[in-house]
């Protein structure tokens, strides 16, 4: 996210009310283990602020970060805690 802040949420149970499980502020980024697995996001991103966001299709990901994407693997084993709120 180049600027703004924002936040993800995800629905947990039947109740149907997200719940707010990270926040991002500028400098942050969201969305990588769609690009990594190809598979859908796990929890919905809502702006906080105003935001500008800049974004890459999986193509793009893999090409820029291509060296860096078992960094980013090992990484999203700590999402795990988000998600399991």
């Amino acid at each position: 996210m180049d600027e703004g802040k924002a936040h993800a949420e995800k629905i947990f149970d039947q109740s149907k009310k997200p719940q707010k499980v990270k926040d991002y502020e500028s400098g942050g980024y969201f969305g990588e283990l769609a690009l990594l697995k190809g598979e859908p996001r796990a929890a919905s991103i809502v702006a906080d602020t105003n935001c500008r966001c800049l974004s890459l299709d999986r193509m793009a990901f893999k090409r820029l970060l291509g060296p860096l994407e078992n960094i980013l693997q090992r990484n999203s084993e700590n999402y795990i805690k988000y998600m399991k709120k």
